[in-house]
């Protein structure tokens, strides 16, 4: 299968603290998968598609959390969802990129 995706897709396994914008509740779940403009969620609470959220992503590799201020809810099945990324400061941005990095694994080259 070809991978048609704009932003390459990185494994990942960690704690992700989500609200909807409109409410203050604050869920929890477990970030699976993560690219530059999004990222894929597992979590006990279930999410509608289409909905707005505000997502704090436990980098602890980077010291401190990265904060996506606004993502939109693009899928969601059966204890899962997917958020495209569309607003976080300059700072986060960097920070992501950071965290794509150091978690990305590295490519083997073919002799």
């Amino acid at each position: 299968m070809i991978e048609c995706r704009e932003y390459p897709r990185v494994p990942v396994d960690m704690q992700v603290f989500f609200s909807s914008t409109n409410k203050t509740e604050i869920r929890e779940g477990t970030m699976f998968d993560l690219s530059a403009r999004g990222c894929a969620v597992t979590s006990m609470s279930s999410v509608q598609r289409g909905i707005a959220v505000r997502i704090l992503i436990r980098a602890t590799d980077l010291g401190s959390p990265i904060t996506i201020e606004s993502a939109a809810v693009r899928w969601s099945e059966g204890g899962e969802f997917g958020v495209e990324f569309l607003g976080l400061s300059e700072i986060d941005q960097r920070r992501l990129h950071r965290l794509l990095q150091i978690t990305t694994p590295p490519q083997i080259q073919p002799n």
